[in-house]
């Protein structure tokens, strides 16, 4: 709003209010902590109304020391570097009125190539429901392959891992209220669900967060965490790039020979099998037992498969001969 106001010198606060996407009388809010701030902004009434700032002002930048506007800097240039978040006019903005820039670090969080346009269209769609706190129906397919039709309030966008969530409410069957954590890219059929979401406010609020944990998962009930296996891995040293890139460092014990021993207390679940075979030959499960024989029968799966596929392609260049 300052920077706005230092631009055009008056507005109004409907027009804050559209710009922003916030309420009028938030913006009156914020015009208070302004100029509680000690910034000369003052509103006037009538026809030729609205809000000013005091003539001849200038944004002092000795108020900020050359560190807080690094900081500052700093701030915006990760939240810029993050998908779907448009931040680089204002950035642009401070940048010239601080009359520097940071070109000591540089952020990229977008994978490579574009961002799918789906993504982005889904992100907008639930920042969308998350200001206008409206329900959300849509089809969802969990990290175990699990499909589900889901409704939920969004609540709040979280970027982590490279990739977008958003934790929303859901009401169980018991009509008690959850906090679930959905990850966006798995989203499909997404809608508005007309009416509105009647928080029930005396019931214990549980906290269920699902597919947005690591690979060992986090925030895990009492409940949960009884279920979880004592699993022991030892990797080859050839891919060592990719167990500390995933994996938590105070896990990693390296053995003499340059091998990585990882133990730690996981869910078994399709997950756990997906992130196990993506290492083909270069990983072996000291324990337990059964984790290991489930790998190998998994795998033996996949060489019956590709010998059934090369078997197909050998008949069919027969059947071509003939």
């Amino acid at each position: 709003m300052l920077l706005l106001l230092l631009e055009k010198k008056k507005t109004t606060a409907p027009e804050l209010a559209r710009l922003f996407e916030i309420s009028v009388r938030t913006v009156y809010r914020d015009i208070d902590r302004l100029s509680a701030a000690g910034i000369p902004v003052y509103t006037t009434t009538g026809k030729h109304g609205g809000i000013h700032l005091m003539d001849h002002y200038v944004m002092d930048k000795s108020l900020l020391s050359e560190d807080e506007q690094n900081e500052i800097l700093l701030g915006l240039y990760s939240v810029s570097a993050i998908p779907h978040l448009k931040s680089a006019r204002m950035l642009g903005r401070l940048t010239t009125l601080f009359d520097h820039k940071l070109d000591w670090i540089e952020f990229e969080y977008s994978p490579w190539g574009n961002i799918p346009e789906q993504e982005m269209e889904l992100f907008n769609h639930v920042k969308q429901a998350i200001f206008a706190s409206q329900l959300l129906s849509f089809h969802y397919v969990d990290s175990n392959g699990e499909a589900s039709e889901e409704t939920a309030l969004p609540i709040k966008l979280i970027f982590k891992n490279n990739t977008w969530y958003f934790k929303g409410l859901k009401r169980n069957q018991h009509k008690q209220d959850t906090f679930i954590t959905y990850k966006i890219k798995r989203i499909t059929e997404l809608r508005f669900v007309p009416g509105g979401y009647e928080r029930m406010l005396t019931a214990p609020m549980k906290e269920e967060n699902i597919n947005a944990g690591r690979i060992a998962g986090e925030n895990k009930s009492a409940e949960e965490r009884s279920e979880l296996i004592q699993l022991e891995l030892l990797f080859e040293k050839s891919i060592a790039y990719r167990v500390y890139d995933l994996l938590d460092p105070a896990l990693i014990q390296q053995e003499s020979d340059g091998k990585l021993r990882i133990s730690l207390q996981i869910d078994e679940g399709e997950r756990l099998y997906s992130f196990l075979l993506s290492f083909g030959s270069k990983v072996t499960v000291l324990q337990p037992s059964a984790v290991r024989q489930e790998l190998r029968r998994r795998h033996q799966d996949a060489v019956s498969h590709m010998l059934l596929l090369e078997d197909d392609g050998h008949k069919a260049r027969q059947d071509d001969i003939i």
